[in-house]
């Protein structure tokens, strides 16, 4: 049981640390490049990239808590990640839902990016390691 809270809270902890990290990123480069836009206009298409990338970098962000909270668990990864991966997904929401709005096409395809990108996680990495008969992980390769 212990286990199981640990590999939970660690990987919601890793999802929303590397989160706000990529999000101070974010602003750092968005600030940029609205004076690189203002110098260069016809660099302003590249504003239509970054819902895509916004998805990218939060795929790769929930698939790495994934891997943390599938090498902490060890059994039953896909209910552990499934778990880390809806608790942060929701966490995403809640700012939208707190003021009133609605649940845009892009909020929801997101909730269902980062809980597929934790279970992938968590499949990748019992993929990678096996649990044997005796409790020492090996790996697959």
């Amino acid at each position: 049981m212990i286990n199981s809270i640990k590999a939970i809270v660690a990987g919601l902890i890793a999802i929303i640390f590397m989160g706000l990290i990529s999000q101070l990123i974010f602003l750092f480069a968005g600030i940029a490049y609205i004076k690189i836009v203002k110098d260069f206009p016809s660099l302003s298409f590249l504003s239509e990239t970054t819902t895509v990338l916004l998805f990218t970098i939060t795929a790769v962000i929930a698939f790495l808590g994934g891997i943390l909270t599938a090498r902490l668990a060890r059994k039953a990864v896909i209910i552990h990640c499934t778990v880390v991966g809806s608790i942060a997904g929701a966490l995403t929401l809640i700012p939208a839902l707190s003021d009133g709005y609605v649940i845009t096409i892009n909020g929801a395809l997101l909730l269902i990016i980062i809980l597929l990108a934790t279970v992938a996680g968590g499949l990748y990495w019992k993929k990678k390691h096996i649990l044997t008969s005796n409790g020492i992980t090996t790996s697959s390769d």
